[in-house]
């Protein structure tokens, strides 16, 4: 079945996670909680084809016609993603994206890098990952990065001690509505009660829980299946400065028009565009893409498209390729989470700050 050459609304899916939220994902959507939900649902897996590494192995999103998004794109991979994008990728997307909801304070924990996941996890994607912040409490605090220099040996005995150890070595940072974090894969982190964030990352579920007692995970899941020693090899241990720190923020709301809400360091990963349409309409290119409207109301239309479709705040629409370009009109703003660009002969990697 050839991709549609129009938007597609895409529903929710939250698979259950080990940490409380979802509340926030609801009312931002503008739905109800369907059977089954409870609590524990603080993630919306949009247009996913990753499934969980542990908690059942679910997250993979079911199109309209009730075929998974990932039969779908073996069905036609240039449809939906582009030709130069399966020459050089074949038909994953590259991307995962989420809403997520903080209900607590998240675990300190960390993401492996490239290189570690292939040579340890045999995956070819480690979890570089981007926070765009949509809703926050005030005095919402996220953490990222050590604030001094840890051995290894340090960094082994917090983790054995499973105690505040973790969280006070890191650098806590306030957020609020607009903020951009960029968070390299290697790099601890947690993720504070009260923030909403849309979250960009590589198409993983790989996590090292450094901090995982308080949550109930066993160590097989907290460390990836593998020896606690060997997981810890993934962490980045270095402190990240403020300088460094500062490198990865941005605000995405002074974004007018057409632009990147993410530092350019992300561009090597993934892509997160700005269409704000409050000054007059606004385009972005034919590309296989999440548009999540965070702001206002509007209308969306497509190169290839019959009729123009009306948007608020909190609706999710997934970009085929063959839907060509996409246009907003009437205040909306929306974010659409893309896939890094094909790199071109000339391009050359972006060295992230930070990685292992």
């Amino acid at each position: 079945m050839s991709a549609p050459t129009d938007v597609v609304a895409l529903a929710i899916n939250t698979p259950r996670r080990f940490y409380r939220g979802g509340e926030r994902i609801l009312a931002f959507r503008g739905i109800d909680a369907p059977a089954g939900h409870d609590d524990h649902r603080p993630e919306d897996w949009l247009a996913s084809t990753t499934h969980l590494f542990a908690e059942g192995g679910g997250g993979l999103s079911a199109l309209p016609d009730g075929r998974t998004l990932a039969a779908a794109l073996e069905e036609d991979p240039n449809g939906w993603l582009g030709a130069d994008h399966v020459t050089a990728h074949g038909t994953e997307p590259g991307i995962l994206t989420k809403l997520l909801d903080a209900g607590e304070r998240l675990p300190v924990h960390s993401h492996p890098d490239r290189a570690f996941a292939a040579a340890h996890l045999d995956c070819a994607h480690g979890k570089t990952e981007a926070w765009i912040v949509l809703g926050a409490e005030p005095g919402a605090t996220v953490w990222l990065g050590f604030r001094d220099d840890l051995t290894k040996e340090a960094l082994a005995a917090l983790v054995d001690d499973q105690g505040d150890g973790l969280l006070a070595a890191l650098n806590p940072l306030r957020v609020e509505a607009g903020d951009a974090i960029l968070v390299p894969a290697g790099q601890p982190h947690a993720i504070g009660e009260g923030v909403f964030v849309l979250e960009i990352q590589e198409p993983t579920d790989l996590s090292v829980m450094l901090e995982h007692a308080r949550f109930g995970l066993e160590e097989a899941h907290a460390f990836l299946g593998l020896p606690v020693e060997r997981a810890l090899e993934s962490v980045d241990t270095r402190t990240l400065d403020g300088e460094a720190r500062a490198d990865l923020q941005r605000r995405w709301v002074d974004v007018r028009g057409h632009g990147s809400a993410l530092s350019e360091r992300a561009d090597e990963f993934f892509r997160a565009e700005v269409l704000a349409s409050a000054d007059g309409a606004v385009e972005g290119d034919a590309g296989f893409g999440v548009a999540v409207c965070v702001a206002g109301s509007g209308t969306v239309t497509t190169e290839h498209g019959e009729a123009a479709h009306r948007v608020t705040r909190g609706d999710v629409l997934l970009t085929p390729h063959a839907a060509g370009r996409i246009r907003v009109d009437g205040g909306a703003t929306l974010i659409r989470c893309r896939p890094a660009a094909v790199p071109t002969a000339t391009s050359t990697p972006t060295d992230l700050p930070g990685n292992t």
